[in-house]
């Protein structure tokens, strides 16, 4: 508000001295005299003061951010101690011994009610409280257990698995969510086989690992690490291609799991990268005019230690895409700036998967020139000709932010998108409307490129 007022009171000297300058024309007053050179310099000094409060107006986060949250410098965390707690007295045990597990403390609270605390890695933190936990009991009985989250409130529907592999949701009338405290309830029948509970399914290193391993069994993907994470995990980069190496050909950027409670997006971007690496004929076609470099699991320690939203310095990855303070963005786009000295190589789109509460893209504000122009908004229109009773919302931002979508635009000019999936999404309604979702890109992609080839009218 202070900053506003200060512009309004400088544009308002500015308007001043034009209007002097503009009398001392008409009126053919000696513009060489002290008094106007006086007010030549002060017209100066003011252009000069209001291009310096513009330039300090930087991005300091999104309505939904917390304070401070584009300072990526090192913040550290409040580490999360791997044990197993358990209520003797009714014969109740949780543990959070195990990957991606996020539970920071239970006790008894009544004889039917069991409450298990859940904070996240540091704060201040986006509102994503992850959650993972086993849970037993001594005797075959059901319980009652109250989420309670510390710095955020319920977000996501408990999946429940017998063996961390296979999930199911809850059955909606043994869980509610009390939005007023924020906290959720469950009841679940126990025996001494641990039930696993989670926000969502679990998807970790070892199964990324396994998916790209199983990828890159085809002649046309190589995997490289393009660097590590702070806790020495490496940064995978996925490339498909069956491009002729001495001819053009366009990128597609692809990138995922930058904040590790946004499992949806994960999936999604899996199945949108298998439909790319597909034996169908569209994707054959596609992969001899285009590669594509893909980055699907940007944040791994957070994935693994059971982070709500940021890496194991505490920092938001979709924040650092100016700073570069981490190693995980630096990696990245160390291996994405080789693409500015390649003649052959033309990024024409780039992708960044998410998870919110609803189907939702971020693309970049139309009036915005890009390259493809309007690509994004192109592909919302098949989306929803293909699919009308699909539910889509569309937020278009400038390119201020220091978001990864925003870097790719800046560095390459190309077009590129921040796409968010449910986090209720039906899982099959993920599969279809994902892999249609890459056969539209790869369409459009190719029509772009030759567009290209065609001489101007």
């Amino acid at each position: 508000m202070l900053q506003k007022s200060i512009y309004s009171i400088l544009y308002f000297i500015l308007i001043f001295f034009i209007s002097r300058s503009i009398y001392f024309e008409n009126t053919k007053t000696d513009m060489t005299s002290p008094f106007s050179k006086i007010l030549a310099h002060l017209f100066i000094a003011i252009l000069f003061i209001i291009a310096g409060c513009s330039s300090s107006d930087n991005f300091s986060g999104f309505s939904y951010d917390p304070e401070g949250v584009t300072e990526t410098t090192d913040k550290g965390i409040n580490p999360q101690y791997k044990r197993t707690i358990g209520v003797e007295s009714g014969g109740v045990w949780v543990s959070n011994e195990f990957a991606g597990a996020r539970m920071s403390d239970f006790y008894k609270v009544s004889d039917s009610l069991y409450r298990i605390e859940i904070s996240p890695e540091n704060k201040k933190i986006n509102n994503s409280p992850w959650y993972a936990f086993k849970v037993w009991g001594s005797d075959k009985d059901s319980v009652t257990l109250q989420l309670h989250y510390n710095h955020g409130e319920h977000r996501y529907i408990p999946k429940l698995s017998k063996d961390g592999k296979t999930w199911r949701r809850i059955d909606p009338s043994n869980f509610s969510a009390d939005t007023t405290n924020g906290t959720a309830t469950l009841s679940l029948d126990l025996t001494l086989d641990p039930l696993w509970v989670s926000a969502q399914e679990l998807y970790l290193w070892d199964d990324y690992r396994r998916w790209t391993d199983s990828l890159a069994a085809k002649r046309f993907i190589k995997t490289d690490t393009v660097g590590y994470s702070h806790n020495r995990r490496p940064i995978i980069k996925m490339g498909i291609s069956e491009t002729n190496n001495d001819s053009k050909k366009g990128v597609l950027i692809i990138m995922g799991r930058q904040h590790p409670s946004e499992v949806t997006g994960a999936l999604a971007a899996q199945i949108f990268i298998n439909e790319l690496a597909s034996q169908s004929k569209l994707a054959n076609q596609f992969r001899k005019n285009f590669d594509v470099w893909t980055y699907p699991l940007v944040n791994p320690d957070g994935v693994q230690q059971g982070h709500w939203r940021h890496n194991s310095a505490g920092v938001d990855l979709n924040r650092d895409w100016q700073a570069f303070n981490q190693p995980e963005t630096r990696a990245i786009r160390n291996d994405l700036l080789s693409l500015n000295n390649d003649s052959l190589r033309t990024v024409y789109y780039g992708i960044d998967f998410h998870s919110t509460d609803e189907n939702l893209f971020y693309p970049i504000n139309r009036d915005i020139s890009t390259f493809p122009e309007d690509f994004t908004y192109q592909w919302i229109d098949s989306l929803t000709k293909t699919f009308p009773n699909y539910p889509v919302k569309v937020e278009p931002f400038d390119t201020s932010s220091p978001i990864a979508k925003n870097w790719i635009y800046h560095t390459f000019g190309a077009d590129a998108v921040t796409y968010e999936i449910n986090d209720r999404a039906n899982r099959d309604s993920i599969r279809i409307v994902t892999r249609k979702n890459a056969q539209i890109i790869m369409q459009q992609l190719l029509n772009e490129k030759e567009e290209q080839k065609m001489p101007a009218k």
